[in-house]
This record gives structure tokens, C-alpha cells and sequence, in this order.
């Protein structure tokens, strides 16, 4: 993947551009030879939305994680990751430090966007209007013109998602799975913010009405082998506290599927009922925004504390204090943990209201701080957020120039990183504190690299799938069946700890892996 008309913004140390390709090495200018390779038959059944954790991983001598690979499982805000991307990192033992931050040509679609990624290709979504998607088009290095699903224009809560060989698409009020209608509009409220998990199509119903109000959060079974729509006589349903509830994230950890209301109420599900975990409240905030599996425990990252909480079982969900810290000089209040992921074997966080990137190294049990993804304004806090006696001007809510990280997708060699003022707010020409250049950091996508990690889509079948992690003198390497998914450039600089390394298959910072390996080997 190239970006020589992309303006760089960010630049820390000298590391040479990675590249993501589907070309072999028997190809011309491709003089890379097998180093070590690590191949394993997959069987991951069916597809019910499950989370499908760790391939294997590997720690040197010090027990230092090295090497690894999975598939991410989060919801950030808005849209769910894809769950087929499955990720390949090797930790360079030089310069492991080094990364670099691009940023792409502006999506045009207002001051603040969401990614949403559907095999391995990524779309800024700019709010709740019709024709609200651009889909990025790496070779021509620019955004499509605007467009919506041919189901119907995307909502908050709407979304995308691949199940099986199938599409299952939330829009409009309704489900479709590929070209089938699955859930039809109700004809009283509202359906929205939809989750499928486990085997079940899960969604919260709600009916904003003066008299007979109701907000109640429902998990109805299906799966894609079956032929008629969501049977709603099966649903399994839990009242929510205050009408109007609305989540911002959903998790799962192991057989439960989790989802926390924008009043703090936490809900449970184990596939027979529901159960509440935290009771919600309008006494103080407490909302979380995304939710992804690390290990051996779900992570929820969390406003007004800016802090991630973990979730293991039972009742309690437990804060991380300093998880992640905050930036020297920066106000310690409503601070929002927004988004999360997994890159290079390492967890990232996006913070608001200065739009901070972390990254936490486990090995270190450190926080890593690579800055903000704004130029502007210098930090402070002399105000909560940036930007507030602008806001008050323009007779704006106090918060509105806040500066968010919406979205961290794994893309081929990168994490690809959106940004976003409070909302997804049009621009208006009287803003005139702000230069173009400066505006244009708000609704945009940035890439940020590492050296070392490769994400790529599986190609989905009912049956076990041959994979093959290599690492070759210049590039790391997915296949699939013998069929090349992509790779990266790569510099082995070690391969005997590679060769030497403790491998441990079907566990990770993934999570355990949810289905079975045979014929595991490393060679």
C-alpha cells in the first residue's frame, strides 16, 4: 500500500514503508526465502458470530510475547470489527519502537466520521443523512463518491457484518441476511443498535411515547441456515430502567454477551436470560464505548474516567486505574476511553477529549503514549476540552470541538485511525478560528504503522481451512488453503528465536481460541 500523495503529519524515528501485496515470492522482484513457517488446520464450525480468539503465540526464553496471531474481536462505538480480518504479528528484536502516522486525503463528509471495515476495506461514515459512506480505494489513494447501502442509508446503530459466506446487514428499521429479509420494522417503536452473537440476533426495542413508553433489550435466536425470518415468539427480552436507553458498544466473554446502556445499566446474557449486572442510574455517568476481548477477560473502555474496566464474570466489573494514563498537562475530567484494538500484539486505546493514542505493552506492563492525533490546539487545562470559548461563541455545546478517536482497524500492514469532533457536525464556513488545514484534522483518517503485523481476510468455509503464517527474509506471509491471503514487508533480523521460541497453539492475547486445531506444526 502506497502514500506518496498523503501529507505526513506525524513522523517518529526513520522506519522504511511497509507494503501489503497478494504477490508471491517466485514473482518477479520477489527473492524472499521461507525463514520459518508456522501452519495449522483450523476448524472454527459454524459461524454463529462468536468470537474465535488465538491461533498460537510465542514467547522467547524471558517469556517475552514475540510473536502470534487471531482475529480481533471489538465493537468500537458505532460499528463492530470484522471478524473474519485475521492478524499476523512478529516483534522486530531492533527498533521495535519505531512508527509513523500518515494522514489520508480528507473523506469530505463533515467534522467527524467512524470506520466501518468489511473485508479488509474500510468506509468513513459521516453520520445519520443518506449517502453518509465513502469507502477508501488504496490504489487510486482516494475516497469513493458518497453512497448508501442498497438496503437503505446507515443510522446510528446500523451496521455491517460478515456471517459464514453471507452478508447480514442492520439498516432501516430492519435485518437482512444477504438478499432476504430476516426482521421486518415492529409496528409500535423502533428497533436499533443490533448485535449477532453466539447464535442470537440481539437489538434494543423502544417506543418513545408519553404513555406506554418502553426501552427493553431483546436476543432472539437465528442462524443463517435458517430458511424463515426471526422467529420474535422466541425472543428473550430484559426491561430496561428509563425509556430511551441506547448502548454504544456490545462485548462477549465466553458463553455471555454483554451490552451497558447510555444510563450505566449492564446487562448479561448467557443464551436462556438476561440478568443485570449493573444497575443503571441518572445520579452520574458512567457509559462505555467500546468493548473487546484481551486474554482472559473483556475489556470495556469507559467515560467519564477515561479508563479502561475489565469484565471476567459474575458481578463485578473492575476499573483499571491508569489504564491508559493521561498526557502531562490535560485536564483529569470527562475523560472518555473510546476506542480499542489490537496491533502488532499490543492493546491500543483512543482518548477523548484530546484524541490521545496509547498503546500498552503487557510484557512491560507499560503504557506507551503515541501522542495525539491533532496538530491543534497545544495542550492544556485550563479548559476540559479544546476549543470551549470558541464553542461558547458560536453558541455551541461546551464540549463540542472535543477531539475524538473513533476508529482503529487493523488494514493490511497498518491501524487505520478516524478522528471526530463531538459529533458527526457538518462544517460551516464561521468557523473561522480554525485554518482548512486545521479543520480538515477533524473527520479524517490517518495511517499508523508498526513494523511487524499483517492483517488479511479469510475466505469463509463450513469446513476445516489449512493456514499458513511465514516469515520470509523480507516480508511476513497469510495463507489460505495454499492461496496467498497478503503480506508484509518484513525484516527478519532473528530468526533463530523465532525457530526456538515456546509456541503455545489455541491461546493468546486474542483469547482462547473457539475451535479446534489439528496437524499444528511450526517448520
Amino acid at each position: 500500500m502506497r502514500f506518496s500523495s498523503l501529507q505526513l503529519i506525524v513522523f517518529c524515528f526513520l522506519l522504511p514503508v511497509l507494503s501489503t501485496s497478494t504477490g508471491r515470492a517466485d514473482e518477479p522482484g520477489g527473492d524472499a526465502t521461507t525463514q520459518v513457517t508456522f501452519s495449522t488446520e483450523v476448524n472454527l464450525g459454524q459461524d454463529l458470530g462468536q468470537n474465535f480468539g488465538s491461533l498460537f503465540e510465542l514467547r522467547d526464553q524471558n517469556g517475552t510475547v514475540i510473536a502470534g496471531a487471531g482475529f480481533m474481536e471489538v465493537y468500537n462505538t458505532r460499528f463492530r470489527s470484522d471478524r473474519h480480518t485475521l492478524q499476523f504479528y512478529v516483534k522486530p528484536t531492533h527498533d521495535s519502537q519505531q512508527y509513523q502516522t500518515e494522514r489520508l486525503p480528507h473523506p469530505d463528509l463533515g467534522c467527524g466520521i467512524y470506520l466501518m471495515d468489511v473485508n479488509q476495506t474500510i468506509s468513513a461514515w459521516g453520520g445519520d443523512r443518506t449517502e453518509s459512506l465513502r469507502t477508501w480505494d488504496p490504489t487510486t489513494e482516494n475516497w469513493s463518491a458518497p453512497y448508501s447501502p442498497e438496503t437503505g442509508p446507515l443510522r446510528s446503530g446500523d451496521g455491517q457484518m460478515r456471517i459464514g459466506e453471507g452478508l447480514l446487514t442492520f439498516c432501516s428499521n430492519k435485518a437482512t441476511y444477504n438478499d432476504r429479509v430476516i426482521l421486518t420494522p415492529p409496528q409500535v417503536g423502533r428497533y436499533y443498535n443490533f448485535y449477532y452473537a453466539n447464535g442470537f440476533l440481539c437489538f434494543y426495542h423502544g417506543n418513545r411515547s408519553e404513555q406506554g413508553g418502553f426501552t427493553r433489550i431483546m436476543a432472539c435466536p437465528w442462524t443463517p441456515a435458517d430458511q424463515g425470518p426471526v422467529d420474535l415468539t422466541k425472543a428473550i427480552s430484559i426491561e430496561c430502567k428509563y425509556v430511551g436507553a441506547t448502548p454504544f458498544a456490545w462485548g462477549q466473554f465466553q458463553k455471555e454477551l454483554l451490552t451497558v446502556s447510555n444510563y450505566g445499566g449492564v446487562y448479561a446474557f448467557d443464551g436462556k436470560q438476561w440478568r443485570t449486572v449493573k444497575e443503571a442510574s441518572k445520579k452520574y455517568s458512567y457509559q462505555v464505548y467500546s468493548m473487546l476481548n484481551f486474554r482472559d477477560r473483556l475489556l470495556l473502555a469507559q467515560y467519564p474516567s477515561g479508563e479502561l474496566f475489565e469484565y471476567r464474570g459474575g458481578s463485578e466489573i473492575k476499573q483499571l486505574h491508569g489504564w491508559p494514563p493521561r498526557l502531562p498537562g490535560v485536564s483529569p475530567s470527562a475523560r472518555e476511553a473510546q476506542t480499542l484494538a489490537i496491533y502488532r500484539g499490543d492493546l491500543f486505546a483512543g482518548i477523548w477529549p484530546w484524541g490521545e493514542l496509547w498503546r500498552y505493552n503487557e510484557d512491560e506492563n507499560r503504557w506507551h503514549s503515541h501522542g495525539r492525533m491533532f496538530s491543534h490546539p497545544v495542550a492544556h487545562k485550563r479548559t476540559v476540552h479544546p476549543y470551549e470559548e470558541q464553542a461558547l461563541e458560536h453558541k455551541l455545546v461546551l464540549n463540542h470541538w472535543g477531539q475524538r478517536v473513533t476508529g482503529l482497524v487493523p488494514l493490511g500492514d497498518s491501524l487505520m485511525v478516524s478522528t471526530s469532533t463531538k459529533g458527526t457536525y457538518p462544517w460551516l464556513e464561521k468557523y473561522t478560528f480554525l485554518t482548512d488545514d486545521q479543520r480538515r484534522e477533524y473527520g479524517s483518517v490517518l495511517n499508523f504503522k508498526m513494523n511487524g503485523n499483517l492483517a488479511a481476510q479469510i475466505k469463509w468455509k463450513d469446513e476445516p481451512i489449512q493456514l499458513e503464517f511465514v516469515v520470509e527474509s523480507n516480508r511476513l506471509v497469510i495463507r489460505q488453503d495454499g492461496q496467498e491471503l497478503g503480506s508484509a514487508s518484513f525484516s527478519a533480523d532473528d530468526i533463530k528465536r523465532l525457530q526456538t521460541a515456546t509456541l503455545t497453539w489455541g491461546d493468546g492475547i486474542f483469547g482462547k481460541l473457539n475451535g479446534t486445531l489439528q496437524n499444528s506444526m511450526r517448520k
